[in-house]
């Protein structure tokens, strides 16, 4: 598995491409070397063969038959390593001087001018060369063609063959090295423009859809990012009309929505009955949830516009937007009790964003705490982070629930009143701003903890 993930990348893959051919013909080149090295070992050591023949043969006759000199054995071995063996055989074929056992061609020697036939053979159990000559010498009392054998063992042969072939093994896989550091170094080069593009993207914002720069990139990458372009522009017109139509829906709706609220007070105080008012309170109660919602949809497209543009960011400090915050919150809900504990926490972000994300954590806080425990909203800081945290004392939000209370719609509790858009809403502005947001247990297990971190604004 491990193999084949690395060579999925694109700069394995042409690396092998541009190697295997090479190998290919490296292979091929031995083979050729081998061929080429054993043909001229044999050539060279034939006609060794042949002049080892002549000068044996020579001797031989002329000294009657008579064993190598000392010195003549000396040559010999000075010129091959190998075991060499001879035989010399008189013109009416009657043994001159030799091994007596020694094989013979297999059609028989021809015995013709000069006539020289080289063949394979085994000896003594070892493979040899041989050569069988027939040389026709005039001497008092020797006259005639004589024949003469000479057999030598394969080991110099094979030597040789072997040492060139290593040689030019290792000629071939330096230059192989070589050649793979160049290719790598060249592809990395070649490459590089895609490293880049490939960085931009991934230290790009999510919310970034901005076109890239594609004046300095080669012609092949250039196109990828022009598709990719043309993907960004494709999804910010997408974006844009369902942004549109959403505010527009919202927008439509808080019209008769809020003229219907206005008839429902109107009818609750001219209702003649006491069921007559009921009934008109509980049209009132929906009138209301409904415009609340279309007034989280709204925020909620606020966010989201704002994530996908090009937000306005300032220096800000986290305490003074929490407290300014609870202030507009406590004016609307005096009866709540807040405690603060507010520290310095410099960040920059979008103020109107950051009381929105505080109004709907405060909402959300104040609904599930009731009269059951205070809220508690902090500020600090924490290495590079600052932290906003709010705490309640309400019923808790179940582990398994904690990743799903942030979609849309969703409730951790059925049978309260809500809309399922508030910490949505919560987590939309977090990621505008490039934070996080954790959901935990209060302290001693009870109650809600959540936290929003943003990146420390740099001094």
């Amino acid at each position: 598995m491990r193999l084949n993930n690395h060579f999925n990348t694109l700069r394995s893959r042409l690396l092998g491409w541009l190697l295997i051919p090479l190998l290919v013909l490296s292979i091929a080149h031995i083979a050729n070397t081998y061929l080429e090295t054993r043909r001229t070992s044999t050539e060279l050591y034939d006609k060794m063969l042949v002049a080892l023949a002549l000068t044996i043969s020579e001797y031989a006759i002329a000294s009657e038959g008579d064993l190598l000199t000392g010195d003549l054995l000396e040559l010999i071995r000075q010129a091959t390593n190998d075991k060499l063996y001879y035989k010399v055989l008189g013109p009416n074929g009657s043994f001159v001087v030799g091994y007596e056992d020694m094989p013979a061609p297999k059609g028989g020697l021809k015995q013709i001018n000069n006539h020289i036939e080289l063949y394979d053979a085994e000896y003594l159990g070892r493979p040899v060369r041989v050569i069988a000559a027939s040389i026709y010498s005039e001497r008092p009392g020797f006259s005639g063609w004589s024949s003469t054998f000479v057999a030598q063992t394969l080991q110099d042969r094979n030597s040789y063959v072997m040492d060139a072939i290593v040689d030019n093994t290792q000629r071939l896989l330096i230059l192989i090295i070589i050649v793979t550091a160049l290719l790598s170094i060249g592809i990395s080069l070649a490459l590089r423009p895609l490293k880049q593009l490939q960085k931009v993207l991934d230290t790009r914002d999510i919310h970034d859809l901005t076109r890239l720069e594609t004046a300095h990139l080669p012609r092949e990458i250039n196109t990828l990012a022009q598709t990719i372009n043309n993907l960004f522009e494709r999804l910010t017109n997408q974006i844009a009309l369902s942004k549109r139509f959403l505010e527009n829906a919202s927008h439509q709706l808080r019209t008769p929505i809020t003229a219907l609220t206005l008839q429902c007070d109107f009818a609750v105080r001219r209702a003649e009955s006491e069921r007559d008012r009921d009934d008109a309170l509980k049209i009132k109660q929906n009138a209301d949830r409904v415009a609340r919602l279309a007034n989280q949809l709204l925020r909620l497209s606020y966010s989201e516009s704002e994530s996908w543009g090009n937000t306005r960011r300032e220096r800000l400090d986290l305490a003074t937007v929490a407290r300014q915050g609870i202030d507009r919150f406590l004016q609307q809900k005096p009866h709540f009790t807040i405690t603060t504990d507010l520290h310095p926490a410099p960040i920059q972000g979008n103020e109107q964003l950051l009381l929105e994300l505080l109004a709907n954590l405060l909402e959300n806080a104040c609904k599930y705490a009731g009269d059951r425990g205070d809220i508690t909203v902090s500020t600090s800081t924490e290495g590079s982070n600052a932290i906003l945290e709010i705490k309640d004392q309400g019923p808790g939000i179940p582990e398994e629930l904690r990743q799903l209370v942030t979609e849309r719609f969703f409730r951790a509790h059925k049978d309260e009143d809500g809309s399922g858009l508030g910490l949505a809403i919560v987590k939309e502005i977090t990621l505008v701003h490039r934070g996080t947001m954790q959901i935990t247990s209060g302290d001693n297990d009870q109650g809600t903890c959540i936290r929003c971190l943003f990146r420390c604004r740099p001094d």
